[in-house]
């Protein structure tokens, strides 16, 4: 806290600085000021939350201060120390707000008492400000939020909100007379890279720039407003409704104020006039379709008007159109040759004067398609293998450079990354694959004394354990364990042949550690116990 000491004569200001009690009053900063004028510096400069003040100064009086800083410091506590006892200044000295009315010379403890009164009239007139400023702040975010959801709801199906339609001129009174609107649409999930960095997870902070800056523009036209659409994660909203043929050059302006506060630019698109509030959902929906529209080979532009014409004019180019080339390149195994049937496909992208975020998403979904068609034409008719990673056969985001618009080499290099992660995996799968169950079985054969389990293989072949039970039994036409078992008991017949060699240590030669249990699979296998086979024998 701040206290700032006024008074022409130094061993008054002294005295005032040695008879109060400051730690116990919380004030860690004492301003002096010789006359009124200085005053006016030091509280505009510093701004103290208490002033003392002598009243017969020079340059401007104790008076003429206050009577001043009632207009320019108005939460900032005044406290008079004076010698004169003239009733006339007391009264001013209560006109101009001051908490109290000191004769010199000053009494310690009316000092202390005059300063706890000051300061603890100030800390609750503070504490109410802040309440109060909290509440306004809550009441204004409601109201946007109130604002963003009604014009959000009334986009997607102005019908399905007639009770929205109606609370409209409520917030906005000029819409009672509209009878037209247009709307735009201003998307920011591409962004340059020092905004991205910026911001980084606080999205919230630049939505709140941009429908600031959005409105400035709007309001002070009295054109329309701004909102953030929560149908959609990435995009500001605007609804205009007044001087609809300067549309245009509003939007413009809010773009170049953009670029002016953030340092950066974003793609706007622009609907046409339609009918309000009938029309309101198609405007909305031609601004959005004006930036699927957009060429994003073109990073000049960034403002974009509706065009009818433009629905209907899609490239013709497909992805699909190569899928043969690039399946067989796959089945091939060949890099080289993946590669060589991506390039005929990147060689049509380069030749191309314009691409459009429809087309680009048209690409996207084919490729997306094909990617599943392709893994699951890996697998023969009612097998599966280890499932892929989705990443590895989804492709969704759209590549941006550091300047936050589209890049064509960054695409082409996505792509041709997914493909070949896609062949590789292909490979390794293929690799493993290529372990038959014959292989499987040596490895039985080998080491059946040792406690193999079907974990174990599987971590040895590095294959699903559901996949090597139905592989293993459809070629072998026995499943894993009953070979295994099998294999043993065919060991320790032959051991059991030598009658020096115990029955308990046949079983543990061949993985039983428990003779009993071994008895029980030998009984199983050969229809008589151990002790009967080796009986036989002699």
């Amino acid at each position: 806290m701040k206290v700032l000491i006024v008074d022409d004569e130094t061993h008054v200001r002294s005295t005032i600085r040695m008879l109060a009690d400051w730690n116990a009053l919380q004030v860690d900063d004492i301003l002096e000021a010789d006359n009124g004028a200085e005053a006016v510096r030091l509280i505009m400069a510093e701004q103290p939350q208490v002033v003392l003040t002598d009243i017969m100064m020079p340059l401007r009086n104790g008076l003429e201060l206050m009577e001043w800083m009632d207009s320019h410091a108005p939460t900032c506590k005044k406290i008079v120390i004076s010698g004169y006892s003239d009733f006339e200044y007391v009264r001013q000295t209560m006109k101009y707000g001051g908490t109290d009315y000191l004769l010199k010379p000053i009494v310690p403890s009316q000092l202390q008492e005059a300063m706890q009164r000051a300061v603890d009239a100030w800390r609750e007139e503070e504490r109410k400000r802040r309440q109060d400023h909290t509440y306004s702040q809550e009441a204004e975010a409601l109201k946007d939020l109130r604002r963003d959801k009604l014009l959000s709801n009334l986009m997607v199906e102005p019908g399905g909100y007639a009770g929205d339609v109606a609370a409209l001129p409520e917030l906005y009174p000029a819409l009672r007379r509209a009878s037209a609107c247009r709307a735009a649409v201003l998307r920011f999930e591409f962004m340059e890279r020092n905004i991205r960095e910026r911001y980084g997870s606080d999205k919230g902070a630049l939505v709140f720039a941009l429908i600031g800056i959005c409105n400035d523009t709007l309001h002070a036209a009295r054109m329309g407003t701004a909102f953030r659409n929560l149908n959609s994660k990435h995009e500001i909203g605007m609804l205009l409704w007044e001087s609809l043929e300067q549309t245009e050059a509003v939007v413009s302006g809010i773009s170049r104020e953009i670029a002016r506060r953030l340092q950066t630019c974003f793609d706007i698109g622009i609907g046409l006039a339609l009918p309000f509030p009938d029309g309101l959902q198609e405007a909305y929906s031609q601004a959005r379709k004006a930036l699927l529209q957009r060429n994003l080979l073109d990073r000049r532009t960034r403002l974009h008007t509706f065009r009818r014409e433009a629905e209907m004019r899609l490239g013709t180019l497909r992805f699909g159109e190569f899928e043969e080339k690039i399946s067989l390149a796959l089945k091939s195994g060949r890099s080289g040759q993946l590669a060589g049937a991506l390039q005929e496909w990147f060689n049509e992208l380069n030749r191309m004067e314009t691409i459009s975020l429809q087309q680009l998403e048209l690409w996207q979904n084919e490729f997306n398609v094909l990617m599943v068609r392709w893994t699951e034409a890996f697998f023969q008719e009612g097998e599966s293998g280890p499932e892929l990673p989705p990443e590895s056969i989804q492709f969704r985001s759209i590549p941006i450079d550091d300047e936050g618009t589209f890049s064509l080499v960054l695409f082409q290099e996505r792509v041709s990354n997914h493909l070949h992660a896609l062949l590789e995996t292909f490979l390794i799968m293929k690799a493993q694959s290529g372990h038959t169950m014959h292989d499987i079985a040596k490895y039985i054969q080998a080491n059946y004394q040792k406690n193999i389990t079907l974990q174990d293989i599987s971590a040895q072949f590095h294959l699903n354990r559901e996949y090597i039970s139905r592989k293993f039994k459809m070629e072998l036409k026995e499943n894993v364990i009953d070979y295994l078992n099998r294999v043993r008991i065919d060991k320790a017949k032959m051991l059991l042949l030598n009658p020096h060699v115990k029955i308990a240590e046949a079983a543990r030669q061949v993985g039983y550690q428990d003779e009993k249990y071994f008895s029980r699979v030998f009984k199983k296998w050969e229809g008589l116990s151990p002790k009967e086979f080796r009986s036989r024998l002699e």
